[in-house]
């Protein structure tokens, strides 16, 4: 199975920004242009605690917890979970 080299791993932020729109994705990533407005200010602070990794919940068979970093080195991707939630295996 082949692997990629950790250097050419691809964001998953830089993948969710190419599917919303391939040139928002272009001008981030390759311009490296970006523009604050209303919109991005709102959402960075309703986006706030989703990768505080300090901030973890037990809520009654589950497990919630944000900012957990993950990687694939077969798929090539890395990035930041803003939210993970584990279940507990009924078995």
């Amino acid at each position: 199975m082949m692997e990629y080299r950790e250097e050419d791993y691809l964001m998953l932020s830089g993948i969710q920004h190419y599917s919303f729109c391939p040139r928002q994705w272009a001008l981030i990533h390759i311009e490296q242009q970006w523009s604050e407005n209303y919109f991005t200010i709102l959402g960075n602070i309703m986006h706030q605690n989703a990768h505080d990794k300090g901030f973890t919940e037990k809520r009654n068979n589950k497990i919630i917890t944000r900012g957990m970093s993950v990687f694939s080195r077969t798929l090539g991707v890395r990035g930041d979970c803003d939210v993970v939630e584990f279940h507990k295996d009924k078995d």
